[in-house]
């Protein structure tokens, strides 16, 4: 079969995304009843090339590979390496770690992901890098969504937060454009609205984007995200001090506001630049708040995106 890649999350069809989110429900309920799926990747190996910041993705896929029989193989920053010293690049490194691997999830800020795609014969997987995308991120925060209502079709979404500066919401707004989400956005301050490219391709792909206020549409969301406080390098401190003046966390009494059929989701890491937390910790054990619940579900976005970019099939 042909090399598949998912470095951006238009790679993928919205039947793509619906054979994905159908095999992390296998994988989830088949875990959880303690079965076993050792087999399907039994002798491959996982390139995980770490090589800025990450806690929850790489654990995800170290813990995937495993739970699927292989191993993995890589890098965890750039201390130790050729990219430190300036001696290499990082098409060279990611090439090389290419020839001892089945497949390969990468985390870098200043790459091309597309352009390292064509360099190598192995599927390659964005586990946050270039500019723009979480693309597996975004499957992260969206299958308790599908696994709530057993859909994504035509949802309401509301994002509330640095939209501009977060990658994994950049990609849930190409991502659930493919099943008609409705998504309502409080970027806090204007500055931080969804860019011009990236609402482009929400469009294009079938989502309808609106701005509104949180307090107009918290109790009308299905799913909710409490978006990261952290801007992305370069931001003017002007803007992050605007945001920070008008920015409110949610706390406890902020799940009365919501539907009863609601959740949400804060994007870790929840801290913002002025001390504060996104999300108070008193939130932390509601049962409409999936944030760790999202979490847990990343071994299983993993599990699904190394089978289905590999071809293995799954009954």
């Amino acid at each position: 079969m042909p090399k598949r890649d998912f470095v951006h999350t238009t790679n993928f069809t919205k039947a793509d995304y619906e054979e994905v989110l159908r095999r992390m429900k296998l994988f989830d309920d088949g875990v959880k009843a303690g079965k076993d799926f050792a087999h399907l990747m039994r002798g491959k190996v996982l390139a995980t090339l770490f090589l800025k910041e990450s806690t929850r993705t790489m654990t995800a896929f170290q813990s995937a590979i495993t739970r699927l029989g292989g191993g993995w193989t890589g890098l965890t920053g750039v201390g130790g390496t050729y990219l430190a010293t300036g001696e290499e690049d990082i098409g060279d490194i990611v090439q090389s770690i290419a020839e001892v691997a089945d497949i390969m999830v990468l985390r870098y800020n200043d790459c091309d992901p597309f352009d390292l795609a064509k360099k190598i014969h192995i599927p390659l997987i964005n586990g946050m890098c270039g500019g723009d995308e979480h693309a597996s991120g975004a499957l992260t925060m969206m299958y308790p969504w599908y696994k709530r209502f057993g859909t994504l079709q035509n949802k309401t979404i509301g994002m509330y937060g640095m939209v501009s500066s977060s990658r994994p919401m950049k990609a849930i707004l190409s991502a659930g454009a493919n099943f008609g989400v409705k998504f309502v956005i409080d970027p806090v301050v204007d500055v931080f609205k969804t860019p011009a490219h990236i609402e482009k391709i929400a469009y294009e792909r079938g989502a309808t984007i609106e701005y509104r206020p949180v307090d107009e549409w918290i109790g009308d969301a299905d799913g909710i995200i409490w978006v990261e406080g952290l801007p992305q390098t370069g931001e003017p401190q002007a803007n992050v001090d605007a945001f920070n003046a008008k920015f409110h966390q949610f706390v406890p009494t902020d799940f009365a506001r919501m539907k009863p059929s609601a959740v949400v989701s804060a994007v870790m890491p929840r801290m913002t630049t002025d001390g504060r937390l996104t999300m108070s910790k008193d939130c932390d054990t509601h049962p409409q708040n999936v944030s760790f619940e999202a979490l847990q579900s990343f071994q299983y976005v993993a599990m699904s995106l190394m089978t289905y970019l590999l071809g293995i099939e799954i009954e």
